[in-house]
């Protein structure tokens, strides 16, 4: 988490998981005087991690009558050019091709059987990956960073709703 004054980094803090996020929240705000606006990364990412961090956003857009803004997560490197690529679960990767520091197209799901001409296909130097890959073992797990989607405006969206790669899966009791 994030607050910044005029595109300067104010306050900068880390939280594990859900629970960690509304306290976190909580106790920052409450030395601020007012925020002109949220931006929050909506994915990819956890189907649960994603939800709560948009309702807390929009919760406190809500108390604090500021705007709020979701980003691409996959935006939150520092580097301009660079390919992001995570577990999608179920024999899939999510791979994001960030060119200039924007997005072109949204991620999307490549089999994991052809992850490898995928990223040969990208033509990129930079390679991130969110979590350890087995198919990857040289490339280094680095979690995108909230300090990085600030000045990202051009990505910017109404906040909504997170990224979703698939449709949700449920399953059934037997």
């Amino acid at each position: 988490m994030v607050l910044t004054r005029d595109r300067s980094l104010v306050v900068e803090k880390s939280f594990q998981g859900s629970a960690e996020l509304a306290s976190l929240a909580d106790a920052t705000i409450k030395g601020i005087d007012r925020l002109d606006e949220i931006v929050v990364g909506i994915g990819p990412g956890s189907y649960t991690g994603l939800r709560v961090a948009v309702a807390t956003a929009l919760g406190m857009k809500l108390a604090l009558g500021c705007r709020s803004f979701g980003c691409p997560s996959v935006l939150g490197y520092s580097e301009e050019n660079y390919l992001v690529i995570g577990d999608a679960r179920r024999g899939a990767f999510f791979l994001a091709e960030i060119r200039a520091g924007k997005l072109p197209r949204l991620p999307r799901l490549v089999p994991r059987a052809e992850i490898g001409a995928e990223i040969s296909k990208a033509n990129l130097e930079r390679i991130f990956v969110t979590s350890p890959i087995p198919e990857l073992p040289e490339v280094e797990v680095v979690l995108p960073h909230a300090r990085y989607l600030v000045g990202r405006d051009e990505s910017y969206v109404d906040l909504h709703e997170p990224i979703y790669l698939k449709e949700p899966h449920i399953t059934w009791p037997k």
